[in-house]
């Protein structure tokens, strides 16, 4: 019988080998009785059922004695899960604005992400170096097709990063939600930009040896 923590780490290596999309989430800290929700969450994100992901972390954000660490990742699942539901027209707008109401001033952080030494434009779901020590740069967050934008997601970081010795890592991306912008055409095709200042990242090796980039 295969025990519930070795079915977890089955999950996160089977998200970790799925690099278009940007959900591989750390595992953060959960108490026993709520790992298989954070579990399903995953699953939720890996199959692209947006509503049904937004839903269950919102639901899983609301709940007391939620780590601080644990509340930020959520936080970022609840918006680009909620965007990509209004990609799908699961979601209008309006839900998207209720849904991320009372997310500005506080911390997200950002799902694990292939640094990238390239600045070819059209590059999603990675950190792409441009310049390796600029202070602010932006990340888009899509699906796994690329065929909708999440997200526009602008990041300013506490002080300059060396990024370069980083290509071919993961970087994780925590800060403090600045604004919400939805766009106001309301297109599905690019929902919404977010802004992310004092930022820092925090960065580890691939599972898998250096990401593959070619179509992200």
């Amino acid at each position: 019988m295969i025990s519930r923590s070795a079915k977890r780490a089955k999950l996160i290596a089977l998200l970790a080998l799925l690099p278009l999309v940007p959900v591989t989430i750390c595992p953060a800290e959960t108490a026993t009785g709520d790992q298989d929700e954070y579990d399903r969450i995953l699953q939720l994100i890996s199959n692209e059922d947006w509503k049904a992901a937004s839903d269950a972390a919102a639901s899983y954000l609301a709940k007391t004695g939620t780590s601080g660490d644990l509340q930020a990742r959520l936080r970022y699942i609840v918006i680009y899960t909620t965007a990509g539901a209004v990609s799908t027209g699961a979601f209008d707008f309006d839900v998207l604005n209720k849904r991320l109401k009372g997310f500005v001033a506080k911390s997200v952080t950002l799902p694990d992400r292939p640094v990238i030494n390239d600045a070819q434009p059209g590059r999603m779901n990675a950190i792409c170096i441009s310049d390796p020590h600029a202070t602010s740069f932006m990340v888009v967050a899509a699906n796994k097709t690329n065929t909708t934008i999440h997200a526009f997601e602008y990041v300013k970081l506490q002080q300059a990063v060396d990024l370069a010795p980083h290509v071919g890592e993961l970087g994780s991306i925590t800060g403090t939600l600045r604004k919400v912008e939805p766009n106001p055409n309301k297109s599905p095709t690019l929902v919404l930009r977010i802004y992310i200042g004092d930022a820092t990242i925090a960065f580890s090796k691939a599972l898998l040896g250096p990401p593959t980039v070619t179509v992200l």
